[in-house]
């Protein structure tokens, strides 16, 4: 599907009917890694919303200067314009990146959030480095090479390798990208907010899934994250890479469907979701 938002067209996916479930990719993939998620939810009774973010699969770039808070804003667009009023949003990397800005800035749009392989804070200098390197090898032409550095990133693990399947569906996502949109992306999280110091403040119900073995973000930032968010439901990790919800589908499943199961058990009841970590 396809709907005009803040200027660009849209690519999203709409399946099922129950409460809103919405689910956000990692940066320079697309709503295609969330393909083991959908059955599940909908078989469960949920709506299951999955948007291409701006400049990703089937949506466009646009020509605006592109921050954290545009993808947000293009999320909360798509759900006014679906008639969803509150939904749970389940984040992955990238994804709970723009999901930490919804929380702060639209949580009345907010029933409760799912932050996979996710983390509060800013990139520290070694990682502004590196970010910076893929800008400008972007900006010269080396595009290629930067696909290719991005595909290495994400599986560049210890532990088990993640099945072939895996890296090579990550693969053909990452090459389907535009060039304009990885740009932004990159500036996009190289000037992200450090949500550190204002995680007590959001009271939101929140899943944490973590991935011991993944490269890209460490599964201590759970631990940090459950002792500070005053409504955590659970904390978990997978022996996983950093695709968590692909390369263990079953338990990621399991742990999401608890969630939104009890989430939506207690709002019916009215009684507050308390922390159970």
């Amino acid at each position: 599907m396809q709907t005009k938002i803040n200027g660009i067209q849209m690519g999203y996916d709409d399946h099922g009917q129950g409460p809103a479930v919405v689910l956000l990719h990692d940066f320079a993939l697309n709503r295609e890694m969330w393909e083991t998620q959908i059955e599940p939810l909908v078989e469960a009774g949920f709506r299951v919303i999955v948007p291409d973010l701006r400049g990703f699969g089937d949506s466009e770039t646009g020509d605006d200067t592109i921050s954290i808070q545009t993808y947000s804003r293009d999320i909360v667009a798509l759900l006014k314009q679906l008639g969803v009023g509150r939904s749970v949003v389940c984040g992955l990397s990238f994804g709970g990146a723009i999901l930490f800005d919804l929380m702060e800035n639209y949580p009345q749009h907010i029933a409760g959030v799912c932050l996979a392989a996710s983390r509060p804070v800013a990139d520290d200098i070694q990682e502004r480095a590196k970010r910076t390197q893929l800008l400008k090898a972007l900006r010269s032409g080396q595009g290629d090479w930067v696909k290719r550095k991005l595909h290495t990133m994400l599986f560049s693990q210890r532990g088990k390798a993640t099945p072939t399947k895996i890296r090579t569906a990550a693969g053909r996502w990452i090459d389907s990208c535009d060039e304009q949109a990885l740009e932004a992306g990159l500036h996009a999280q190289l000037y992200r907010k450090d949500y550190s110091f204002l995680l007590k403040s959001i009271d939101i119900p929140t899943l944490l899934i973590g991935a011991e073995n993944d490269p890209i973000i460490h599964h201590g930032h759970n631990d940090i994250m459950a002792q500070h968010l005053p409504n955590c439901y659970r904390t978990v990790k997978l022996s996983s890479g950093h695709l968590v919800n692909l390369e263990k589908a079953d338990q990621f499943n399991a742990h999401l469907l608890d969630f939104l199961q009890n989430l939506a058990l207690r709002s019916s009841r009215r009684i507050p979701l308390k922390a159970a970590v």
